[in-house]
């Protein structure tokens, strides 16, 4: 189940900063760590985390000052990382951890041969765009491209305003 973005305010603001976020990430040479979950995916999954929980990632928010600032405005913010799903990777179907939060992502690349699939609606990535979702919701991603996919990873807390994406 997708949600329209402009429900999101915050989340719209994003959009409109995704090329000083994506030359951020360009600009970082390490710090990304393999994602922890290892038996979801088959190939490389790595993050860079900024937000995990109650965790915060003083090194990284530092090291990306205009993404971090970008993410402070998040109302609720969860959880947020550069999520890059190398080349010839796939994430296997799982389901998120709460119904209390939507996950976002953020195309910074989104090269071809890429796709989320969240219950039986499919995706594909586009650079500066959000895709909201509800990720309780079985779902799988891959990159069958032979470029890393990478998306700012974003979890907020629901509000009272979302509405649904119409299939097709």
């Amino acid at each position: 189940m997708f949600f329209e973005a402009s429900c999101f305010p915050s989340v719209v603001a994003l959009e409109d900063n995704w090329k000083s976020i994506r030359e951020e990430y360009n600009n970082i040479s390490s710090g990304a760590i393999p994602y922890l979950e290892e038996d979801l995916y088959r190939g490389e999954w790595d993050v860079f985390p900024f937000k995990f929980f109650d965790k915060e990632f003083e090194d990284n928010q530092k090291r990306c000052p205009k993404t971090w600032q970008a993410l402070k405005e998040i109302p609720d913010l969860v959880n947020a990382a550069f999520s890059i799903l190398r080349h010839d990777t796939d994430i296997h179907p799982h389901t998120g951890f709460t119904k209390e939060v939507l996950r976002c992502h953020l195309g910074l690349h989104t090269p071809s041969r890429c796709l989320l699939v969240v219950g039986d609606e499919p995706r594909r990535w586009s650079e500066g765009k959000t895709l909201v979702f509800d990720d309780t919701l079985e779902h799988y991603a891959y990159n069958h491209s032979d470029a890393d996919r990478v998306v700012l990873l974003l979890d907020f807390k629901k509000d009272g305003r979302i509405k649904r994406v119409p299939s097709g």
